[in-house]
């Protein structure tokens, strides 16, 4: 119905309040996985959950569910995203999807709108994948993709572990909640759609996402009286495989991005012994993804031959390219139609926890625009009025289905 709408005073209100939260003295947002900053706003979110009158679960690797009952017994409609951030993030990223699920869940429950599924919204843990690898893991140990133990195991670059952080913070439970079909709402983080002058996006899918991490043994030594062909400097490898990698990207239509890099020693004056870097590649052709991986496995290993070094490399994350439900896709548009907003379809070029749950329970995804396509960064923003158009239309979507 045309008239369901979400409180969007709020809405507003809930984004910009979590947004406070990890600021710092400079003013720079970080809430990185299971550390403090992300602490309080899963405390904050708890908060409102239970203020909802919501049921709260928490799984076993911290995934938080608020749980509206319907009429019936049954997995529910989820409704999510994560309220992890990367280092200096804005405030809309993922926690447009949390606090709009929590939105359309308050709506239903003050109105007393009909469903006979449940409803749930969900927070997932370590969508990012800023302090943990893999990203994504919450929604993977929830697609039963990865085994919580493994997760546990995983540290961070100060050896702290992902298990340890869940003891420490409060968020390690044993509740089992399964959806029977998944929705996410989230900012686009790229510029299309604010380029277009559309306020709705309709995603018909996610590219594949390959991370790796690496490192190059060399040796290092005197940068005077070392001549040029006799060093086996780690760093010149890792430079060559950016260019390498960037020119990969750039002939298949994907992006690569190497976004870490520490150089040991770290000294002006001193050949660099040891390199270790990141990759990440991206493509959402399964096949291209596939030929990038191969190439870019191949090119280490003959870098290393070149240069004369070691190298030691490991796949952290290997997501391939997903297309969404078209019964759900088709729903959506429909339902922007009907609201009259103006709407194109596109790929995500981010992974998102959607990605995920599209392996178990059909799953679609909402776009609304970022201001010039910023994302992951302070300078992140977008429109209100264009967020709560989405989440009215998010509304709608899960009452229907949960009436399904």
């Amino acid at each position: 119905m045309k008239d369901r709408a979400v409180n969007r005073v709020r809405l507003r209100d809930s984004i910009e309040t979590l947004g406070r939260v990890g600021l710092d003295d400079s003013g720079f947002r970080t809430r990185l996985a299971l550390d403090d900053g992300d602490k309080a706003g899963r405390d904050l979110l708890v908060s409102w959950l239970e203020a909802s009158g919501l049921e709260v679960k928490v799984d076993a690797i911290g995934n938080i569910f608020g749980i509206l009952p319907g009429e019936e017994q049954g997995d529910p409609v989820m409704l999510g995203s994560h309220i992890d951030t990367v280092r200096h993030a804005g405030r809309f990223d993922g926690c447009v999807g949390v606090l709009g699920g929590l939105e359309v869940l308050r709506t239903v429950a003050e109105r007393g709108i009909s469903h006979r599924r449940s409803l749930a919204v969900a927070a997932f843990t370590n969508e990012e994948g800023a302090r943990f690898a893999p990203d994504m893991m919450g929604s993977l140990v929830l697609a039963e993709e990865v085994s919580v133990e493994d997760m546990y195991s995983r540290v961070d670059d100060d050896g702290v572990s992902v298990g340890e952080e869940l003891e420490r913070i409060g968020y390690r439970g044993s509740d089992l909640v399964r959806p029977s079909a998944y929705l996410e709402i989230h900012v686009e983080q790229g510029p299309y759609l604010d380029m277009k002058g559309v306020p709705f996006g309709v995603v018909d899918g996610v590219q594949g996402i390959v991370w790796w991490q690496g490192r190059y043994v060399g040796q290092a030594n005197h940068a005077g009286t070392t001549p040029m062909g006799m060093r086996n400097d780690s760093l010149l490898a890792v430079s060559h495989l950016h260019v390498k990698m960037t020119e990969l990207a750039e002939s298949m239509g994907g992006c690569a991005t190497i976004g870490k890099i520490s150089v040991d020693p770290y000294i002006i004056n001193v050949i660099p012994g040891e390199t270790g870097f990141t990759l990440d590649l991206r493509h959402p052709d399964g096949e291209k993804l596939a030929s990038m991986k191969e190439e870019a496995e191949r090119t280490m290993d003959d870098l290393a031959e070149r240069f004369g070094l070691e190298v030691r490399y490991s796949r952290e994350a290997d997501v391939a390219p997903v297309s969404f439900d078209e019964d759900l896709v088709s729903m959506i548009q429909s339902v922007a139609d009907e609201r009259g907003l103006s709407s194109t379809h596109l790929w995500s070029g981010a992974g998102h926890d959607a990605q995920i749950m599209s392996h178990i329970v059909p799953t679609a995804m909402i776009f609304v625009p970022s201001i010039g396509g910023k994302s992951h960064c302070p300078q992140e923003d977008s429109d209100f009025d264009q967020i709560a158009d989405g989440v009215d239309v998010l509304l709608e979507c899960a009452v229907r289905l949960a009436n399904r």
